[in-house]
């Protein structure tokens, strides 16, 4: 079977990683890049003849390519991958989908419009031990949920912002919540289902930029439970990110890619993941399997005409998220996600 050609826009440090995890890959090939400086496509070409482009128009125009993976800064996701689907190639976007809510609405509907396969990078949807406890969530062997608390108590130092200032600019989805902590807000989605309204505080306390560096929001979910996100880079020297799930048959804690607490007596304890590195101070700790996992189900959703493991939607209903916790910390009130793009998203 033929390899998905893939084309990367926006060379980086992300970028390199989706080079790394495409090339793992037997069923994908590196086939162009657009943008970035000479050494980042060097990073990413690694020595092959990858062609490069200056510029994504000129890539869709010219590359032989099926799919496209977006790695440009946040902010800077909308245009590209609306570019290509235009240009009739399946979309793979780094997280978050967008920074502005309205931004991702206008990509879900030319996703859904186009019958393309386009998703959003939320590897840690994939790996075993929540892909399990999805499973027994969902078939009620863990009980009736209750609450939901996720913990990012990671350090980032301030040469990690001056190295790449878009990192410490909201209109990029520099603060904690959307660049660090958007995953476990994903996970919290997916296993816990819509969230009715948020209450949040925001803060900076450790570094010197204006956006927020910690995050604290209350989650009411439409099932009448409840949750808790903190999300912070002030925190040296940081530790694993933590999900904590309890139900009323028991609970459970992971801490990064493992379970560390499993008190459901009559339930067997999931397998956990393999080597996921943590981020706690390091983003490039992480490795690449996640990615390498979220590249197999991107071609596989491609290959069998089917969603991919997080779609636009997923995309857009985690942005509207956040933006509500935004909202609520600068107006001190409780916010509603429907409140935000609700219109948008139900546009034609």
């Amino acid at each position: 079977m033929n390899r998905l050609r893939i084309g990367l826009i926006g060379p980086g440090a992300i970028g390199e990683t989706h080079a790394r995890a495409i090339r793992a890959l037997d069923d994908t090939v590196l086939s162009a890049i657009a943008g970035g400086t000479p050494e980042q496509i060097a990073a990413c070409q690694n020595g092959e003849d990858v062609p490069a482009f200056a510029t994504t128009e000129a890539m869709l125009a010219n590359a032989g390519i099926d799919a496209v993976v977006v790695c440009t800064p946040s902010g800077a996701h909308h245009d590209v991958a609306l570019a290509a689907i235009e240009a009739g190639r399946h979309v793979l976007v780094e997280k978050p989908l967008c920074v502005d809510p309205a931004e991702a609405a206008s990509l879900v509907r030319a996703a859904e419009r186009s019958q393309l396969t386009c998703g959003v990078v939320s590897q840690r949807r994939l790996e075993p031990q929540h892909q399990a406890i999805k499973t027994l969530l969902d078939t009620g062997r863990l009980g009736q949920p209750r609450l939901i608390e996720a913990a990012i108590h990671w350090y980032r130092s301030d040469a990690y912002y001056a190295e790449k200032p878009w990192r410490s600019e909201a209109e990029h989805g520099g603060g904690s919540l959307f660049n660090q902590g958007v995953h476990n807000l994903d996970l919290m989605l997916w296993l816990f289902g819509a969230v009715d309204s948020v209450q949040g505080k925001t803060a900076t306390l450790g570094h010197t930029h204006a956006v927020e560096d910690t995050t604290a929001a209350l989650l009411s979910f439409a099932s009448g439970t409840l949750g808790v996100i903190v999300t912070s880079t002030a925190l040296p020297p940081g530790r694993p990110a933590v999900l904590r799930l309890f139900t009323d048959r028991g609970s459970c804690e992971l801490a990064n890619d493992s379970i560390v607490r499993w008190d459901f007596a009559d339930v067997a304890e999931p397998p956990s993941a393999a080597g996921v590195g943590s981020a706690a101070s390091d983003p490039k700790a992480i490795g690449i399997e996640g990615h390498v996992a979220q590249w197999r189900d991107f071609v596989q959703a491609v290959r069998e005409r089917r969603p991919p493991a997080s779609t636009f939607r997923d995309g857009f209903e985690a942005a509207r998220l956040v933006d509500a916790i935004y909202r609520s910390a600068a107006e001190g009130r409780a916010v509603g996600p429907n409140e935000i793009s609700a219109e948008a998203i139900h546009a034609s």
